[in-house]
């Protein structure tokens, strides 16, 4: 439609990207298994401003553009997103997309192209989506923060998010957290490094990988079982600063697998998508800055 894309199979959402510009933030959901098992959740009632799979700072020199007001559904930073593009591919689409963020009737700060690449399931019923984002400061620095978490001076248990964001269905049962490095579950992987996190259960799960050339890889994770939610968390260990004008991308690839994968099927994905020439990921990103 003009404000979603779809990948059904039959009349099952198996992949739907939301970019209404009404909408506060751009979101994937549902993202399912190729049968139709929903694997996340949208604006639960704890967290309103959690949507599936989506994308979100949490301060951009001291503007939180994260949490919405629960009346106005607005935050206090502007997520704009200010263009759309859809073209095919061979296994799938590519989704380009502008983004300006910015306070309330000011100009921005910083803008995003984002290149979202939609692929089709493979033989085993898994899907991918290859996320790049380019993001250029404006005239003036910019500086990202975060909540701290308990490991830094006057920090939080619950702090240390922002970026990429999974927010899973509540009281989802017999799932775990598994990391690159091998840790598992919450308790071990939150604020610790690794290349990839899967989270997954007796029939399914999502595992994101974050690429090697991304700033401060390996990433730092933010996981919380008790939501459940998880996040390549790039602030978490400190704030993130730009000079004028200055470019940053960031790369990842979230692979949804329908049935259970083992640690090495998970690591090869990982290895592969690594190893991808860099001429894909930049021509996803040069192609959102055409439009």
């Amino acid at each position: 439609t003009d404000t979603s894309l779809a990948l059904q199979n039959g009349d099952k959402a198996i992949c739907k990207l939301v970019f209404d510009e009404k909408q506060p933030k751009t979101y994937f959901h549902p993202l399912a298994t190729a049968d139709g098992e929903v694997l996340t959740a949208l604006s639960p009632a704890d967290h309103p401003w959690h949507r599936g799979l989506w994308w979100s700072w949490k301060h951009i020199n001291g503007l939180n553009y994260w949490e919405e007001d629960r009346k106005t559904g607005k935050s206090e930073g502007v997520n704009e997103l200010t263009g759309v593009d859809v073209k095919p591919l061979a296994d799938g689409r590519r989704i380009s997309l502008r983004f300006s963020y910015h306070p309330p009737d000011k100009p921005a700060v910083v803008t995003e192209s984002r290149s979202l690449e939609i692929g089709i399931p493979d033989p085993e019923g898994n899907h991918r989506i290859r996320w790049a984002s380019s993001f250029v400061a404006g005239k003036d620095p910019v500086v990202f923060e975060r909540t701290p978490p308990s490991t830094a001076k006057n920090g939080v248990k619950w702090g240390g998010y922002a970026g990429l964001s999974l927010r899973f269905p509540p009281g989802i049962k017999g799932w775990i957290f598994r990391t690159s490095e091998g840790k598992t579950g919450a308790a071990q992987g939150n604020g610790q490094n690794a290349r990839w996190v899967d989270f997954s259960g007796p029939t399914a799960g999502i595992a994101v990988f974050d690429h090697p050339e991304n700033p401060r890889h390996p990433s730092p994770w933010y996981l919380n079982e008790s939501l459940p939610y998880f996040s390549p968390a790039i602030l978490y260990n400190g704030k993130l600063e730009m000079k004028p004008g200055e470019t940053m991308n960031l790369n990842y690839l979230v692979l949804v697998h329908s049935k259970q994968m083992d640690r090495e099927a998970i690591e090869k994905e990982w290895k592969e998508f690594a190893g991808a020439g860099k001429e894909r990921r930049t021509a996803g990103q040069d192609n959102s800055s055409e439009h």
